[in-house]
């Protein structure tokens, strides 16, 4: 009888050490997932403007039917923009420089929900960020 006790005392506490450790790693991956990666709920289409160039950029978003979707206009050197949100759609995303000396861009994508396209302007007033990322 004395033995059965102990016996049942051991496995009472080792069960009991088990499973609040496996709880507490549960719990750490978890929390690590959702702070880290959070799931992307079919949010539209994002872009934006990193001016880090030396003149002035519009940036318009047309649809393929010639339709603006977007437009910011003015974008100062050393400047970014908010994002500006659309819905899912082949677009163009065209970029024009306010000096004549520098080239325009023009670039064809297909946008859909859970993407953003960051449009980085380095200080040669040339684009350098031509893929948008998956959120």
């Amino acid at each position: 009888m004395k033995n059965l006790l102990k016996l049942s005392a051991i496995f009472g506490l080792i069960l009991l050490t088990s499973a609040c450790t496996e709880t507490t790693d549960d719990l750490v991956v978890e929390n690590q997932s959702t702070t880290l990666n959070p799931p992307c709920n079919e949010e539209d289409p994002k872009t934006r403007v990193v001016n880090n160039g030396t003149v002035a950029f519009n940036l318009e978003v047309f649809l393929t039917d010639g339709t603006t979707v977007v437009s910011i206009l003015n974008i100062p050197p050393n400047s970014t923009t908010s994002w500006a949100t659309f819905s899912e759609a082949e677009v163009m995303f065209s970029l024009k420089g306010s000096d004549q000396n520098v080239s325009d861009d023009k670039v064809l994508i297909q946008m859909d929900n859970c993407m953003a396209y960051e449009i980085e302007v380095d200080i040669n007033n040339e684009i350098i960020s031509y893929t948008p990322t998956v959120l």
